[in-house]
């Protein structure tokens, strides 16, 4: 069933972006109408917007049919979520204030406040007001949510706080607000992502061909549901999106590191990375000769997730790469590393879009084969993983 979305865009230079913010939604998936206050029209066309939604676009010019509809009542029913962006000063003041002067307004009236989501976006100091900011706390305890601004050179030629986020970003937080699951909400889960690198000399190095995109994909999917996401990727094909939090670490030692300094209370670890078996045991300083190559003497690498189990009392999900979805080794491995559940996945999935596993977890459960795109697999690994 696709969710219902209703964007209010008022009247703030950063109108502009929001066709593309309508052809993502659609683009998902989504049904979209949309709302203009009559300064908004000044950035922004009604016909535009008709064409992307595919839905007609109201505002404060009511037919007598939207008068007698009560359509400000009809569109507050309809929405599954009322998206305002980008939401500036004025509006916001006449939210807090209880003002119904407008089309938009009057339709946030007649809404359950916790299906409104803020998109703020105004000059630095408009943002720094002490009046808007006492207006945002007081709508934040009524329920209403929001997204904070982005920071950089604002329209006006101020720079600092106040810029309406990317659309991908805006995107997210609505998709998060429809799909948040009250289990993973203040719950923290570390990621891990791609590839490690074990130099061999200053030139070479030791690594393997993970894309990182399953990790990153689990990522998005713990994001959406309401958890609080810190991947920590090694060499990836893939971008980390721009709403999730990350920390590059280059080789094994680097990226256990990294999660040592992050784990903290209710933390839960998601080990996708690829980490190399071995390291060099005597790494040169310079670039080895070819017939030195020959003879290199390596060395087994760290164990992250024996390293974190024996210190950390947090649950940890394993993954281990297999020639076929081998259950004997994996039984094996999540005995051995103390793993709460283990993920098996065939070396099919390596550069593939796609991916089959199946998940062991420590209960004895096993799932049957899942099979699909990498962002598929991952929606279902998180169900699954819903209660360790």
């Amino acid at each position: 069933m696709k969710n219902n979305i209703l964007i209010g865009i008022s009247g703030g230079i950063a109108a502009y972006k929001m066709p593309g913010l309508v052809r993502l939604f659609v683009k998902n998936g989504y049904n979209v109408k949309v709302v203009l206050t009559d300064n908004a029209r000044l950035f922004v066309t009604r016909e535009t917007i008709e064409v992307l939604s595919g839905n007609d676009v109201y505002s404060d010019e009511l037919s007598d049919r939207d008068i007698i509809d009560a359509i400000h009542i009809e569109l507050s029913k309809w929405a599954d979520v009322i998206l305002i962006a980008p939401a500036t000063f004025n509006t916001i003041g006449k939210i807090a204030s209880g003002i119904a002067d407008n089309l938009l307004t009057s339709v946030v009236a007649a809404s359950d406040h916790k299906k409104i989501v803020l998109s703020p976006s105004m000059n630095v100091n408009m943002w720094d007001n002490p009046i808007l900011k006492e207006n945002l706390k007081k709508l934040n305890n009524l329920g209403i949510n929001e997204i904070n601004p982005g920071k950089g050179y604002l329209a006006c030629g101020d720079t600092g706080e106040g810029r309406l986020p990317d659309i991908e970003i805006i995107f997210a937080h609505v998709k998060r607000h429809l799909e948040k699951d009250n289990w993973f909400m203040g719950k923290k889960y570390i990621v891990t992502a791609g590839g490690t690198e074990e130099d061999i000399d200053p030139v070479r190095v030791i690594s393997n061909k993970s894309s990182g995109k399953m990790g990153i994909e689990i990522a998005k999917q713990l994001f959406f549901k309401g958890a609080d996401v810190l991947v920590i990727k090694g060499r990836t094909d893939v971008s980390v999106p721009k709403y999730i939090n990350y920390i590059e670490a280059k080789n094994t030692k680097s990226m256990l590191n990294s999660m040592e300094k992050n784990i903290s209370e209710n933390t839960r670890i998601v080990m996708a990375a690829a980490v190399s078996d071995f390291v060099v045991k005597n790494k040169a300083k310079k670039k080895f000769h070819k017939d030195e190559l020959k003879t290199i003497e390596l060395k087994d690498n760290i164990d992250i997730i024996k390293s974190v189990s024996r210190k950390y009392a947090v649950p940890i999900i394993g993954f281990a790469l297999e020639n076929g979805i081998d259950m004997t080794k994996a039984k094996r491995k999540l005995k051995e590393k103390k793993l709460n559940a283990i993920i098996v996945n065939d070396v099919s999935a390596i550069g593939s879009e796609n991916s089959k596993i199946r998940i062991l977890k420590d209960s004895g459960d096993i799932t049957e084969e899942i099979s699909g795109t990498k962002e598929k697999v991952a929606e279902v690994i998180v169900s699954e993983l819903r209660n360790i």
